[in-house]
């Protein structure tokens, strides 16, 4: 096969890549393919360079190189000024290789209540260390604890005992039924503080996608949403949402078309209905709807390329936070969709473990 062959292949590969991560997913398949094309877009750069080099001679071979370059490049690019902005170094052996692998000590299946069980990712050293509670995302409907373990073992290896929660999901029990179990494992994990090793003065909650909305209701609504179970708790002193739903009868009418995630179904399947059917449900579960009084310090973390939960949602939450004096932050990652960090080492998983760390050790 000759160079002229060669750069074919190279520049239709870019291009294919390029297309993927710009053009609107139109199914969850297509959508999946879309994200390991966005947080791999340096690969279509560097094919790009190839078919440039191999290409000489084919002018429309070139031409379509500089574009497949430059559009690997965007995401880095536009990141550059974001990671200078957080003072904190793009690591590219990270990003190749997944970063660095923590060594910590993990406890799986500790029971906490009612259908709520946790694994406990145990910070190093002598406690008693400040905690964080994990909720995982999945739609209120799928996922599980053990989600996005590498976040886990970096919090715990800096310091902060993780307690990534199994909560009792939509099917297994209504609304408010997770928010609650989250409520109450925050409880019973400073009642077992001795135990655990833990500081209970010093928790966080942090929340993915719909683990995020419930994060941050429990840290807001305090006894609006009762905890289920009877033990009282100190507040959560910091809470953190990563492309979490923040107004959901918003979120209900303002879909992405198309909805690759079928987001109206999972909020009627979660609430019992639409927000005409069950305003209370809706109205309860948004976070935004429980600022009369003060909420904990709050880390707001979305991508701007998000095709699951509109980037307005952290965007409204934090307006309305700073409307009431309320303490808030946020994090909005370039050319990030949705599950920026699960992805070990890509740009929006250093930004935000960067960011995370940082605003834990101010306010924990």
């Amino acid at each position: 096969m000759n160079p002229n062959m060669y750069a074919r292949i190279l520049v239709t590969a870019a291009l294919l890549q390029v297309a993927l991560m710009y053009l609107p997913p139109l199914s969850w398949g297509m959508w999946k393919l879309h994200f390991a094309a966005l947080e791999g877009s340096l690969l279509a750069a560097v094919l790009g360079v190839a078919a440039l080099a191999l290409g000489r001679g084919q002018p429309w071979v070139q031409g379509f190189s500089c574009v497949a370059m430059l559009g690997g490049l965007l995401p880095a690019l536009a990141a550059w000024p974001v990671f200078a902005r957080e003072g904190t170094a793009f690591s590219p052996v990270a990003w190749l290789t997944g970063g660095s692998t923590y060594e910590v000590a993990i406890t799986r299946d500790i029971p906490l209540a009612q259908g709520v069980s946790a694994d406990l990712y145990r910070a190093p050293g002598q406690g008693p260390h400040p905690f964080v509670v994990v909720v995982h995302g999945g739609s209120w409907r799928s996922g599980d604890k053990g989600e996005v373990p590498h976040a886990s073992k970096a919090l715990a290896a800096a310091g902060y005992t993780v307690v990534d929660v199994r909560y009792p999901l939509a099917s297994e029990a209504a609304f408010p039924a997770a928010i609650a179990g989250v409520k109450c494992a925050f409880a019973q994990v400073q009642i077992r503080a001795a135990e655990l090793g833990i500081d209970p003065a010093r928790g966080a909650l942090l929340g993915r996608s719909a683990g995020g909305q419930i994060a941050l209701t429990a840290a807001y609504a305090a006894d609006g949403i009762p905890s289920a179970c009877a033990e009282s708790a100190h507040p959560p002193r910091a809470v953190i949402a990563l492309y979490a739903p923040t107004d959901l009868a918003w979120d209900h009418a303002n879909p992405f078309v198309p909805d690759v995630v079928d987001g109206t179904a999972a909020l009627e399947f979660y609430l019992g209905g639409t927000p005409e059917a069950a305003p209370d449900a809706y109205r309860q579960g948004t976070p935004m709807r429980w600022l009369d009084h003060p909420v904990p310090p709050t880390l707001l973390l979305h991508g701007t390329a998000e095709r699951c939960v509109r980037p307005l949602n952290a965007e409204r939450l934090r307006d309305a936070l700073l409307e009431r004096g309320q303490t808030v932050e946020t994090l909005l990652v370039p050319f990030a969709d949705h599950g920026f960090d699960v992805r070990p080492g890509g740009f929006g998983e250093q930004l935000s473990r960067a960011r995370m760390l940082k605003f834990l050790a101010t306010y924990l």
